[in-house]
């Protein structure tokens, strides 16, 4: 990977008028309500369900009433549609419905309404299920779950997938279930949005983080980037994982040591001084007695996914930097200007897009993968 590879975000961008469009039911609301709108947000996450809040003026100093606490207008189940940006250059940040409204009548000040909700995932919460998968690999779990949900799932269909000759949802939502099998196997799960076109659609992808080589862009601190607060921990790293099961049929042991030379994530990498930290750690070893495998290159794949875990919780980091909706989780970052150990590769776990009196700022949390 090469920096050119990355925009930097200084170069030729305006970052002067920041905007937001907000539509309810598929149509803006009127302009009397768009200047009553003191903030909006939106946050994403590769764990959770991405989720909006707006911040609304709720009282009317003319009439001395409030103004949309008792109204109808951003009702529970509501459909709202976010876009975010810069005028002239807006992006759909969410699709989701009103979940909460949370109205401020405080003893100084006007009062405020906070209207939040979350994305279409939302939805597929409204009925647990019990399923059984017959001898199929997790893509094609993941087809017969989108054929239930009616929603695109983009599913890794890897050529080493494992094939369960026996797999059980047992009372869950299909989407917690999605999501559960997506982590067992090491992939993240999120929300592509579509860009607000009447062809583009949603769509629920899996992303392998090692497998994203191409950074969104290059933040380099004093420049693009405000600030930015890495930490590297050692505590919870190992030298090798094992993960030991039982074959039923052939009534045997089945065991696999999963040792660091395997893994794609580097840590910090040659210039960061990874061997030395791995000499630190090598006599650390993780034993997994209580996950089922049925064969020893499935109890393989799980060790060496769950190695993969482990080493990208050590070295995480928060930052900030003008707005940028293209910033999201799931994407790549080049971090620079933070010295050869925490420059680098960092894959985004959670954002926080915010527009407000301050303008448009994006904060963001990553884990350091160098490969």
């Amino acid at each position: 990977m090469t920096e050119t590879a990355a925009i930097p975000i200084y170069e030729g961008q305006d970052f002067y008028v920041p905007a937001f469009e907000l539509k309810l039911a598929g149509r803006p609301p009127g302009q009397d309500v768009v200047r009553d709108i003191l903030s909006v947000s939106y946050k994403d996450s590769v764990q959770d369900i991405d989720s909006f809040e707006i911040t609304i003026n709720n009282w009317d100093a003319a009439t001395r009433q409030f103004k949309y606490s008792d109204l109808t207008l951003f009702d529970p189940g509501e459909r709202v549609e976010l876009a975010m940006g810069y005028r002239g250059a807006l992006r759909t940040m969410i699709k989701g419905d009103i979940t909460s409204l949370r109205p401020s009548f405080p003893a100084g000040g006007g009062s405020t309404l906070a209207v939040s909700g979350l994305n279409v995932l939302h939805r597929f919460r409204n009925q647990q299920e019990s399923h059984t998968y017959v001898n199929k690999t997790d893509s094609q779990i993941a087809q017969e779950i989108q054929d239930r949900l009616k929603i695109q799932i983009k599913a890794p269909n890897a050529s080493d997938e494992p094939v369960f000759k026996f797999l059980i949802q047992d009372n869950k939502y299909d989407v917690i279930f999605l999501m559960e099998r997506a982590r067992r196997i090491g992939y993240d799960i999120f929300v592509k949005e579509g860009d607000g076109s009447a062809s583009s659609e949603t769509v629920l992808e899996y992303v392998r983080s090692t497998n994203v080589h191409h950074p969104t862009y290059r933040l380099t601190y004093g420049k693009s980037l405000i600030e930015f607060s890495p930490e590297l921990t050692t505590a919870s790293q190992v030298g090798q994982v094992t993960v030991r099961g039982w074959d039923n049929v052939q009534k045997k042991a089945i065991t696999y040591t999963a040792k660091r030379e395997e893994l794609a994530t580097k840590g910090v990498g040659t210039r960061g001084g990874q061997s030395k930290i791995e000499k630190s750690v090598e006599h650390k070893a993780e034993i997994i007695a209580t996950k089922p495998v049925e064969s020893e290159a499935e109890a393989r794949k799980l060790a060496i996914e769950i190695f993969e875990g482990i080493a990208k919780e050590m070295v995480k980091a928060t930052g900030s930097v003008p707005g940028l909706p293209d910033i999201r989780s799931g994407t790549v970052l080049q971090i620079d200007g933070v010295g050869d150990r925490f420059s680098g590769r960092y894959f985004v776990i959670s954002t926080t897009h915010a527009i407000g009196d301050s303008g448009y700022t994006t904060q963001f949390e990553c884990r350091r993968e160098e490969l």
